[in-house]
């Protein structure tokens, strides 16, 4: 198990052992949960390497990640506020 520090603005860097062995790359999205003292990062397959989809082939890849307008709202506020 490897061991990374939370910084400034809550950002952390994955060990570069983590990152090759997930096959992971710049730009490809990460799903962040909490599970009481646990956080559970999962790599979130969108799309094929090369493959571009459109917002049709997309939709509902964020389904259950809200459980409401609001808390779509409140994350967007949020998010401008850094």
């Amino acid at each position: 198990m490897q061991v990374t520090k939370l910084r400034a603005k809550n950002q952390i860097t994955l060990p570069a052992s983590v990152v090759a062995a997930a096959g992971l790359r710049q730009g490809d999205l990460l799903r962040i949960a909490a599970d009481r003292d646990r956080v559970i990062i999962t790599a979130q397959e969108l799309r094929e390497r090369g493959r571009t989809y459109t917002m049709s082939d997309l939709l509902g890849a964020a389904s259950g990640l809200y459980d409401s307008v609001a808390d779509i709202d409140a994350e967007i506020a949020a998010g401008r506020a850094e």
